[in-house]
């Protein structure tokens, strides 16, 4: 019964995402990071309100995305977000309100083959220039001890900044599926970051030093930064030599 109600709840992504998979080139390079059988932390750079749909197309996983709860304040956002996006909000005001959502987080933590997804800028940004994360992704790989893999999406096309679509994220995504149609979009896929790689001998669970605490947070963010940077300088170099990029996408 629990898997048939599952899977009613899961047809609207399940029909979109397959749909995608057939109108969009996805290519995904350097797939193999992606630790097998293993639950990990996506931190992707934010371009169109497309890039959940695209992301679960590209690498075919279940995943569970962390959004702002300003895009569940009507019944249809509401629904696009926890149905197609197979998002769960996040309140970065009233934070009791989180209570119910980090209930839902921890028992999709239970299930080894969900994944996680966070856009660490918080905000869709259409430039090249990622400078503002925000430590969440940070924060929750602390929490959970789950590795974070940057991941950098080029080649999509979004509604330029400004416009009225632009400033609706529902509308954007839609019409950002639809500029999308028969594009070739490039996944470049980072290095694992372990949470644990700092503290192998100390339980992350057992420091009650405030102070410790954020010192590994802001440890493992200057780690998402810097990887995240080093991914994107590697993307550039693959794309001008195509031989390198063919190889790596078998990878």
């Amino acid at each position: 019964m629990e898997r048939l109600k599952e899977f009613f709840y899961s047809l609207p992504r399940i029909v979109v995402v397959s749909l995608y998979k057939l109108i969009v080139r996805i290519r995904v390079v350097n797939y193999k990071r992606i630790p097998l059988n293993s639950q990990v932390i996506f931190a992707i750079n934010h371009v169109t309100g497309a890039d959940p749909i695209l992301l679960m197309a590209g690498l075919k996983k279940k995943m569970v995305f962390f959004a702002i709860s300003d895009d569940f304040k009507t019944k249809f956002t509401d629904f696009f977000f926890r149905k197609v996006g197979n998002a769960i909000p996040v309140f970065q005001k009233n934070f009791e309100k989180n209570f119910a959502s980090f209930k839902q987080l921890i028992a999709a933590s239970k299930r080894k083959d969900c994944c996680f997804a966070v856009f660490p800028e918080g905000k869709l940004n259409k430039t090249d220039k990622y400078d503002d994360f925000k430590k969440g992704a940070a924060y929750f790989a602390y929490k959970t001890k789950i590795p974070v893999i940057p991941v950098y999406i080029q080649g999509i096309k979004g509604y330029r900044k400004g416009t009225r679509i632009e400033q609706n994220k529902v509308s954007e995504g839609i019409f950002a599926l639809v500029l999308n149609i028969f594009r070739k979009i490039n996944i470049f896929i980072g290095n694992p970051i372990n949470p644990m790689a700092e503290n192998v001998i100390n339980d992350l669970s057992n420091i009650s030093d405030s102070q410790s605490y954020r010192v590994f947070v802001d440890d493992i963010h200057n780690q998402i930064e810097s990887n995240y940077s080093i991914l994107q300088d590697e993307a550039c170099e693959l794309l001008k030599d195509p031989q390198k990029l063919a190889l790596a996408e078998k990878n």
